[in-house]
């Protein structure tokens, strides 16, 4: 599971630990990895790796045989009008949303088992000419596409792949990316652990897409 430290990423982690699944998480920080391995009650191995390197993608893709389930939730965004962004948040953005899961879906068609399944997370954003998320929307576009596409080719492996397309979630995602939201009412919000939940029940009942909004029914209670 790529982006695993925090936001849906760690919830990703709680969620299929409780499902007694073992873990391989996948994210920038050591000590946030450490931290929430400490917290999961099933066999976890931690891998540090950054994935807008060649070096960080390759280490992931060495593991893909031996797991059954990839999460692509590794992703980055920014916000404001296109022209202005920062050249390196942009690439950043591309190499995240683009990149990685392209090469870590196409390594886990190779590679992993019969049995398996891909689950790529994208965003109700996917589609939007918001012109203050533009790459990202684009990139989430990018995936949806790439899924669908891969689709028949993951079917010959007996591989299900599922895209899950979370609606605004209360993580550090959007802080980071420099929109201002702080100003939105609750319930406007839902929470990590609903779209992992929803998304891991999408995948076991072979779902080949599923939205997480808030107010849509999906809330635990």
């Amino acid at each position: 599971m790529t982006g695993a430290s925090s936001g849906i990423g760690a919830a990703f982690a709680r969620a299929l630990a409780a499902r007694g699944h073992p873990l391989l998480l996948v994210a920038r920080s050591t000590e946030a990895l450490a931290e929430l391995a400490g917290e999961l009650d099933v066999d976890v191995r931690v891998l540090v790796a950054d994935l807008t390197t060649a070096e960080g993608l390759a280490r992931v893709e060495a593991e893909l045989g031996g797991v059954d389930l990839l999460v692509n939730n590794a992703g980055s965004a920014t916000y404001g009008e296109l022209g202005e962004q920062d050249p390196a948040d942009l690439d950043e953005s591309v190499l995240l949303n683009v990149l990685a899961p392209t090469r870590l879906t196409a390594a886990a068609l190779r590679s992993m088992p019969a049995g398996s399944g891909i689950l790529n997370v994208s965003s109700t954003a996917a589609g939007r000419d918001d012109p203050a998320i533009a790459a990202y929307a684009a990139g989430k576009s990018y995936l949806e596409t790439l899924s669908r596409a891969a689709r028949p080719e993951a079917g010959e492996h007996g591989i299900r792949v599922t895209v899950v397309r979370p609606g605004r979630t209360a993580t550090a995602f959007h802080e980071r990316s420099g929109e201002e939201s702080g100003h939105l009412p609750a319930w406007r919000w839902q929470s990590p652990d609903t779209v992992a939940e929803a998304a891991l029940d999408a995948l076991e009942r072979g779902e080949e897409e599923v939205t997480v909004a808030p107010g849509d029914g999906h809330e635990r209670r």
